[in-house]
């Protein structure tokens, strides 16, 4: 089955959390960066100023960290803007902070003897200004990269919930069906006047009814609760067919916890009823057996009918279909139902699915 996903609230704060952490890492390496840079310019072209100047430097440096985390901090109060939207206020807010710490540059080179009367904001901007749109830049990219992940999760949330409804929509398709076929039965019983096996039969659906309600689809059952359960509704049609129905259970008890999707058989041991006990004066036997080999569980839905005949293709009933789909969403490639004739006469489902225990669910 799907893992469960955290829950929205989870999975939002799970999101928040990256990206402040992604955040604070990004400004340490950027201005650390930043730092190097400036440095290594200044033992190239000034190196009477290059360690003097280093105090100046890291402030002018930390001011630069804190004027980009107030532009983080509001373009975050924005993220339903769109991307263009936003750019244009990052290119504005990077030049509203580029005033104040072109005046910090200015204070910091006075207060060293340095000459920058030639230096006005416009060519600071030209000049310097390149850092702050470049921490702009790598924003953006690592917002892209944090809605990307996001929309990642949303889809597998998105595809985890249609999933889900796949498989309730697929069980729930096959509760009517049989209904409606055990209803039919009733009737006729009412009919024949035969009320003892109507009020039976009517006990025994409910007790199934019950069974199915209280069975949670998407999860998988024991091997030997499914058997009980097709046990259980072959007895509602026993009140019907009398002797005409003969069951055989081959479940070993060494694979009674083995995992089965719950229900799994219903509508194979339906089609036994309606194909090859019906029509037949005699009735006929239905068998439910399991085996396993190479690490695969083998389960059958055995009837000594009239089979598939003269090579006809095996049956593609609503519940037949239904039970494909059921097992290709939960299982993928990796399971599979076949048709075959028995030696003795009559038709072998047989479904070839992984091995899973309780204990190692």
């Amino acid at each position: 089955m799907q893992a469960t996903l955290p829950a929205g609230d989870d999975t939002e704060r799970t999101l928040a959390r990256d990206r402040l952490r992604d955040f604070v890492l990004f400004q340490i390496v950027f201005w650390s960066a930043n730092l190097v840079i400036r440095t290594l310019a200044a033992i190239q072209f000034r190196p009477e100023y290059a360690w003097s100047y280093m105090p100046s430097r890291l402030a002018i440096v930390l001011a630069g960290a804190g004027a980009t985390t107030l532009i983080y901090l509001v373009l975050s109060q924005f993220q339903h803007w769109s991307t263009l939207r936003r750019l244009c206020l990052a290119l504005l807010l990077c030049l509203f902070m580029l005033g104040p710490m072109n005046s910090l540059e200015s204070s910091f080179a006075v207060m060293a003897g340095l000459d920058r009367t030639e230096v006005n904001f416009i060519s600071y901007v030209l000049n310097f200004g390149w850092v702050f749109f470049m921490w702009a830049g790598y924003y953006f990219a690592q917002e892209h990269a944090h809605r990307a992940r996001r929309q990642g999760i949303e889809l597998v949330r998105a595809q985890a919930a249609a999933h889900q409804a796949q498989i309730r929509m697929l069980r729930y398709q096959l509760n009517p069906h049989f209904l409606f076929n055990t209803l039919n039965a009733i009737s006729a019983l009412v009919l024949e006047q035969r009320n003892t096996d109507a009020e039976a039969m009517i006990l025994r659906l409910s007790r199934f009814l019950r069974h199915t309600i209280d069975t949670d689809p998407e999860q998988f059952a024991r091997l030997d609760e499914e058997a009980r359960t097709q046990l259980l509704y072959l007895e509602i049609e026993a009140a019907r067919f009398g002797d005409r129905l003969r069951i055989d259970c081959d479940i070993p008890p060494a694979l009674s916890d083995c995992l089965v999707p719950s229900l799994l058989l219903q509508p194979i041991v339906e089609n036994c009823i309606k194909h090859a006990i019906s029509p037949s004066a005699t009735g006929g036997m239905v068998r439910l057996r399991a085996c396993t080999r190479d690490e695969r569980l083998r389960v059958s839905v055995e009837d000594d009918g009239p089979g598939l005949g003269n090579g006809a293709p095996a049956p593609e009933s609503i519940g037949v279909r239904n039970t494909r789909e059921r097992l290709r969403s939960i299982y993928g490639e990796d399971a599979s139902i076949g048709f075959h004739e028995r030696p003795a006469g009559g038709l072998c489902v047989l479904f070839d699915l992984p091995l899973r225990r309780t204990n190692a669910a």
